[in-house]
């Protein structure tokens, strides 16, 4: 099994406050007293997407429920959700280890994603606020520094809060709930494959993306928005296919 590096070379992994139900924020502190299942499944899944577990990793039970401040029966239930997204897998007498991934899979997801933008922009929207803009405009700010600082993690922890943003824009339960799955299933694959791209055009594709969202969530039109990242969604499609085609068996992790 491959081993790699996380986005943020640490000896040992550094909490940030889990988002809530909506989104969450995001901010420096250190867990105190008893987490929720819901808080300890986010803090979770944003570890495995960020790479502060690898593929291939085994997460302790015991440590993981000594950490959090709670039983391990509240913990099991989180592991099992954690499982159903496909990004962990539980055997019986070897643990719980973190799922590896494969382009060809990656691959179908990124179709299916693309689809469901499709889904997004035919669903009742909810209303773009201040908010969502003022994000857009801290994301499209933080990725113009990316140019000069070459922060890989950095980078990642912009796609997920675009998710998020995106993620608040639709109405549509069942369509937010399958594409949240989706988004962590495929993310931490694309974070992988940071090492090997050219890192500076993947942060001026993002720049595109975002001023393009920002310029759409302005006309307050969420269908545009949907068209807009399905359009980026494709062409990671199509970078996905050219590695593929020059040698998939370097691209299992």
């Amino acid at each position: 099994m491959t081993r790699h590096s996380p986005l943020l070379p640490t000896n040992e992994i550094t909490l940030t406050p889990p988002e809530d139900q909506e989104g969450g924020l995001e901010g420096d502190r250190q867990i105190t007293g008893k987490m929720s299942k819901q808080d300890i499944y986010l803090e979770l899944r944003r570890r495995i997407c960020l790479l502060d577990y690898q593929p291939g990793s085994r997460l302790n039970e015991r440590e993981l429920a000594s950490e959090f401040g709670v039983s391990r029966t509240p913990l099991r239930t989180v592991l099992q959700r954690l499982e159903y997204d496909g990004l962990i897998v539980s055997q019986h007498g070897n643990g719980t280890e973190v799922t590896s991934i494969d382009l060809s899979s990656m691959r179908d997801i990124y179709i299916v994603r693309m689809r469901l933008m499709d889904a997004m922009a035919e669903s009742s929207p909810l209303p773009v606020t201040d908010d969502n803009l003022r994000e857009i405009q801290d994301l499209e700010l933080a990725c113009r520094q990316l140019l000069d600082t070459k922060d890989k993690r950095q980078f990642a922890e912009i796609i997920i809060r675009l998710h998020r943003i995106l993620h608040s824009l639709s109405s549509n339960g069942p369509l937010r709930d399958f594409n949240d799955i989706l988004f962590f299933q495929s993310a931490r694959f694309w974070f992988l494959l940071l090492e090997k791209m050219d890192f500076r055009q993947q942060v001026e594709d993002l720049l595109d993306e975002l001023r393009m969202i920002r310029r759409t969530l302005e006309l307050r039109d969420v269908r545009l928005v949907a068209t807009v990242h399905k359009s980026h969604l494709a062409m990671v499609l199509s970078r996905l296919d050219a590695m593929e085609a020059a040698d998939a068996d370097r691209f299992v992790f």
